[in-house]
């Protein structure tokens, strides 16, 4: 029966696996050269979690930021209402 070890991967061993992976234009067969302790099938699974996880943090940030502009947009706007309030009372 085969057992499972399961290995966790350091930031520096998936940063390689990336930009690896991106410079052999996904040539498995290069990759796991590259890292002969893996089998193909691990590499490509962590490959394809780290780019989920990447689209993920950009999906994330986008809504972060088109939450903030609409925030400004909306100060902008209330701002620019209420110098005209005052601007009205003074004269």
């Amino acid at each position: 029966m085969n057992k499972r070890v399961y290995h966790r991967w350091t930031e520096e061993e998936s940063t390689r696996l990336y930009k690896f992976v991106l410079r052999c234009d996904r040539n498995w067969t290069m990759v796991q050269n590259q890292f002969p302790q893996f089998t193909m099938l691990q590499l490509q699974n962590k490959f394809l979690v780290m780019q989920k996880q990447m689209q993920s943090q950009k999906q994330k940030n986008t809504k972060v930021e088109q939450a903030n502009s609409a925030y400004s947009a909306e100060n902008t706007d209330t701002l620019q209402q209420l110098m005209n309030i005052l601007s009205a009372k003074s004269q």
